[in-house]
C-alpha cells in the first residue's frame, strides 16, 4: 500500500470528544498516532450510542467513529511518572493535540513552553470551548453551549417555535477540522525553518463560522436571519420546499421566472396524467411566475396541489424522473440512504473495518479527498483501552517489563 502524505510523521492525541477529529484526521492521512488515554479510559468511551445498546467503554460508537488509525495507549499525567514518560514520548512527536481546559497542563508543568524546550520543531494544538485568552477562557462549555452561543440553533428549526439544536455535534466537529487545518499551516512553516509552534482552537469560533451569511446580513442591514424551517420565504410570501413522500421526504423548489426549466411543465402533465392536477394549474405559465411577489395564497394553493401527489411515489423515483426532466428536486437521505447512495458506492467512499473482539465488522466513512500519490486510507478500527501499552513502551521507549508491572500497579499506565 502506498504511504499517506504525513507516513513518517507522529501525533500524540491527549483529547476528548471536543478533539478527537483533530488527531483522527491527520491519523487518515498516514500519520502514526498515538491516543492517550487515563488508565481507566477516556471520557469520550462514555458517550452513545453504544454497540447493541449496551454502555460499556470498550462499545462506543462514538469512540469508534473518532478513533479509526490511532494507536492506543493509557497513561496518568498526574502523576510524576506519567509526566517524565510523556516527555520521552514527545521527543518523538511531530504533533501534539489536546483539549484540557486553559492552564491545565501548564500546572503539571506540560505547557507548550516546556515542551517545545523538550521538542523545538513539535506543534501543539489546543482545542477548548472557548481559545486560550479572553474573558471566557476558563468557562466550561459542551456542543449545545457552543451551538447555541455560536448562533446556529437561532437559524434552525420552524419559524414562530424555539431554535433547534442539530441532533449530531457540530461545534466539536467543526473545532477539530479548524485543529487539523492549524495543525498543517503550523506543519506548512516548520518545513521553512524547522519550528513548531502553538495552535490555539476556540470551539465557539469555529461554531460562529458555520452561520454561513448571517453575520453579513446583520453587518450589511441589522437583518437577523430567521428561522425558515419547511416553507422559505420568497419575497412577501413563503414557499413549501419539503414535501412526504412514500418513503421519506423530497425537497422541491419550483423556480419559475427567467430560471423555470422544462421541469416545471412536465411535472404539471406528469399530474394531469395522473388525474391530479387542479384546473387552475394546468397550461400554467412557470416563465411569469414572480416568486418574490405572488400573494401567500398562490403557495398554499402549489401545497395542496402538490403533496398527495408526491406522497405515493419514492424518494429514489421521484429523483430518476428529475433528473431526465430537469427539476429542482432532491431526495433527504438519512443514514440508511447514504450507506446505499450509488454515487458514494462508486467512489469507494464506505468502508468496512472488523472488531474482532465484537466478532462483527462496521461500516465507516472513507477518504475525505482523493489523492493518486498518497491516499487518504482507513486501515484499523479504534484502540481498546491501553491496547498498544506493550508495543510503544516496551519495544519503542525501552521500558524493561518489570517497569511496566510496577507502573501499572502503581495506577500510571
Amino acid at each position: 500500500m502506498q504511504e499517506g502524505s504525513l507516513s513518517p510523521y507522529r501525533v500524540l492525541d491527549l483529547t476528548d470528544e471536543n478533539g478527537l477529529l483533530g488527531a483522527r484526521i491527520l491519523a487518515n492521512l498516514g500519520a502514526d498516532t498515538i491516543v492517550i488515554e487515563p488508565p481507566g479510559g477516556n471520557h469520550a468511551r462514555r458517550l452513545g450510542p453504544f454497540y447493541h445498546d449496551i454502555p460499556h467503554p470498550e462499545k462506543s460508537l462514538f469512540w469508534f467513529a473518532m478513533n479509526t488509525n490511532k494507536l492506543g495507549i493509557t497513561l496518568d499525567l498526574k502523576t510524576a511518572d506519567g509526566r517524565n514518560v510523556f516527555k520521552e514520548l514527545v521527543k518523538t512527536a511531530d504533533f501534539l493535540f489536546e483539549s484540557y481546559p486553559s492552564g491545565y497542563l501548564k500546572k503539571l508543568g506540560l505547557s507548550y513552553d516546556t515542551l517545545s524546550k523538550i521538542n523545538p520543531g513539535l506543534i501543539m494544538t489546543s482545542i477548548t470551548p472557548f481559545g486560550q485568552t479572553g474573558p471566557w477562557r476558563n468557562y466550561k462549555g459542551s456542543d449545545l453551549v457552543e451551538m447555541a452561543l455560536g448562533g446556529l440553533v437561532y437559524i434552525s428549526g420552524e419559524p414562530g417555535r424555539q431554535p433547534l439544536r442539530i441532533p449530531v455535534p457540530q461545534a466539536l466537529f467543526h473545532a477539530g477540522s479548524w485543529a487539523a487545518v492549524g495543525a498543517m499551516m503550523a506543519f506548512s512553516g516548520r518545513q521553512a525553518d524547522g519550528e513548531g509552534q502553538h495552535v490555539d482552537v476556540s470551539m465557539l469560533e469555529a461554531a460562529a463560522w458555520s452561520n454561513y451569511s448571517a453575520a453579513e446580513w446583520w453587518s450589511y442591514s441589522k437583518l437577523n436571519l430567521k428561522r425558515e424551517g419547511t416553507w422559505r420565504q420568497q419575497g412577501l410570501s413563503r414557499m413549501r420546499l419539503i414535501f412526504d413522500c412514500q418513503d421519506g421526504y423530497v425537497l422541491l423548489f419550483l423556480l419559475g421566472g427567467t430560471m423555470a426549466t422544462t421541469g416545471e411543465y412536465k411535472l404539471v402533465e406528469w399530474m394531469e396524467a395522473e388525474g391530479k392536477c387542479p384546473d387552475w394549474l394546468k397550461g400554467f405559465d412557470w416563465s411569469k411566475l414572480d416568486v418574490a411577489g405572488v400573494e401567500q395564497k398562490f403557495f398554499d394553493d402549489l401545497s395542496g396541489a402538490l403533496a398527495p401527489f408526491l406522497l405515493d411515489k419514492t424518494k429514489k423515483q421521484l429523483f430518476d424522473w428529475a433528473m431526465e426532466n430537469e427539476l429542482f428536486l432532491a431526495p433527504i437521505s438519512d443514514a440508511g440512504d447514504l450507506l446505499e447512495n450509488p454515487q458514494l458506492k462508486s467512489r469507494e467512499f464506505w468502508v468496512k473495518l472488523e472488531h474482532p473482539e465484537l466478532g462483527d465488522a462496521f461500516t465507516y466513512p472513507g477518504p475525505f479527498v482523493k489523492m493518486s500519490r498518497t491516499p487518504v486510507t482507513v486501515r484499523r478500527r479504534a484502540p481498546l483501552i491501553g491496547e498498544h501499552n506493550n508495543e510503544v513502551y516496551r519495544d519503542e521507549l525501552g521500558i524493561p517489563a518489570g517497569k511496566l508491572i510496577t507502573l501499572k500497579q502503581a495506577g500510571v499506565i
